[in-house]
């Protein structure tokens, strides 16, 4: 009897640990004629995403997927659940949306290949996606945002439609909250990123009115992403990348993005001139800044006031129409309050002109970064806005392999020949380094990667401390080789690096 007792006891207490099974709960479109009482099943979805979440049924692990068609405005309330739900359109960027806004307490939400644009793009929301500062762990993932369906026209809208159309992509307040692989078109502001532990990956601005991103938080990440098109329809000065702080932004990485002021017809009436990555109202500790492509007109291609410990490296500043001239430069000053920036390195950078220099009592070192005379006799692809060192350009095997990243703005590996090149591309490598970091895997997605994993709110501050240091460290195996080599096909036939 004993023995029977004790193992029914333990059979009970293993079945209860098994885990919950995830449940699919379906909504419908606005205007569905739903047969039956709504439970999220296939033939009687819940009306609303939320009504489902209001029933009580939704549970961490499970999905909600949107059908077909127009749902209004996307707004969760106390969407606060202990692991993860998905939000997604049932069929990729079949489902739209108004807007999507994050309320209080919302978290451990995964929102999804939706499309998002008002359908009156005259009476919009002030964010066409938003969440709230006590949110958190939530990603917005694979949205198609614009300022109206017809915002990929926006390169003939005048200085009024612009105006009329005035709302911004993504403003995103709550802690450890990632805006990946997705596009925002016709906006005003792009991504606006004020959280801890924020992520920006992989996403898309194309033609906006006001900044392309911007960072204020600690210890954010904006990785991989392309801004283009800035539009001047007021007094704003435009930034493909802003930040600034009253007090301190630590642990800011800013690595592998594109900023192209102007991919149009270069005499548009209302293109702007951009400035790169503009920091004025510092201070910025343990900042880095490394492999992006900087293409604008602008003074400030680089410009970093008030900086405590940082590394500026491996990055290209270029006049975006190959005009040769002192614009943009990349540039280290002090606070606007006088105090000096302190701990910096600057290395093997390409710019048309640089704005400070190494200071060994301030412990600032400018190193082996190149000027770029006239992009044309430096660079290849420079109407494409590749700018890829020319063999003759003298950029090439000339960076320092001390300060060098292991990768560049591709992820390529560097060195590809006798030693690393300056600036952020590494000239005919085409050993491809997979992402190392699971918050690297799902940022990248199917694009890019081998292998994905659809991993998602991984811990942000350790993959920016792994992206902070790792780079300084040469990859091997256990066997002591240099890389190891997967046997995958990147895209352009290139091959895949096994990650440590």
């Amino acid at each position: 009897m004993k023995f029977r007792l004790a193992f029914a006891t333990a059979v009970m207490l293993s079945v209860m640990a098994l885990p919950a099974v995830a449940t699919v709960h379906y909504v419908a479109p606005l205007g569905a004629v739903i047969s039956g009482t709504p439970n999220g099943a296939r033939a009687t979805p819940w009306p609303s995403v939320d009504a489902a979440i209001k029933s009580g049924k939704v549970i961490g692990g499970d999905s909600i997927l949107m059908m077909d068609g127009d749902h209004g405005d996307l707004i969760l309330w106390n969407a606060n659940f202990n692991s993860l739900v998905t939000i997604r359109a049932e069929n990729d960027k079949k489902a739209h949306v108004e807007f999507v806004l994050v309320r209080e307490l919302g978290r451990n939400l995964l929102i999804q290949n939706l499309n998002v644009w008002p359908t009156n793009p005259y009476a919009q929301a002030p964010q066409l996606v938003a969440t709230w500062s006590n949110s958190s762990d939530i990603t917005i993932d694979g949205l198609d945002v614009r300022g109206g369906e017809d915002a990929g026209n926006f390169m003939a809208w005048d200085a009024a439609e612009w105006q009329r159309r005035a709302t911004d992509g993504a403003v995103i307040e709550g802690v450890r909250t990632a805006v990946r692989r997705s596009t925002f078109t016709g906006v005003r502001f792009g991504i606006a990123l004020s959280n801890v532990d924020g992520r920006v990956a992989g996403n898309i601005v194309n033609g906006y009115s006001a900044d392309g991103l911007r960072g204020n938080g600690a210890r954010g990440i904006f990785r991989g992403n392309t801004v283009t098109n800035c539009v001047t329809i007021d007094d704003n000065h435009a930034d493909g990348f802003q930040s600034f702080t009253s007090s301190s932004i630590d642990g800011l990485i800013i690595e592998r993005n594109r900023i192209i002021e102007w991919t149009g017809a270069p005499n548009h009436p209302l293109r702007c001139s951009l400035q790169g990555i503009g920091m004025f109202d510092g201070f910025y500790d343990n900042l880095t800044i490394r492999n992006n492509i900087v293409a604008v007109r602008q003074g400030h291609g680089i410009s970093v006031y008030g900086a405590r410990n940082a590394t500026i490296t491996n990055n290209t500043v270029v006049q975006v129409d190959g005009v040769p001239g002192p614009y943009p430069w990349l540039g280290v000053f002090d606070h606007k309050n006088g105090t000096p920036s302190t701990n910096v390195t600057v290395a093997n950078n390409l710019a048309m002109s640089f704005a400070g220099s190494t200071n060994a009592a301030r412990g600032n070192l400018f190193i082996d970064n190149g000027v770029i005379a006239i992009p044309a006799q430096v660079f290849d692809q420079v109407s494409t806005f590749g700018f890829v060192p020319k063999a003759t350009s003298g950029f090439v095997d000339t960076a320092n392999p001390a300060y060098a990243p292991l990768v560049d703005i591709d992820r390529f590996m560097r060195p590809y020949r006798a030693g690393p090149d300056k600036g952020a591309r590494e000239v005919g490598s085409t050993m491809f380094m997979a992402p190392r970091t699971k918050t690297e895997i799902a940022d990248q997605g199917p694009t890019a990667d081998p292998v994905i994993s659809p991993v998602v709110n991984a811990d942000a501050t350790s993959d920016a401390t792994s992206d902070a240091t790792s780079d300084a460290t040469p990859v091997t195996t256990t066997a002591g080789s240099a890389v190891a080599t997967t046997g995958g096909m990147a895209k352009n036939g290139a091959k895949f690096v096994a990650a440590p």
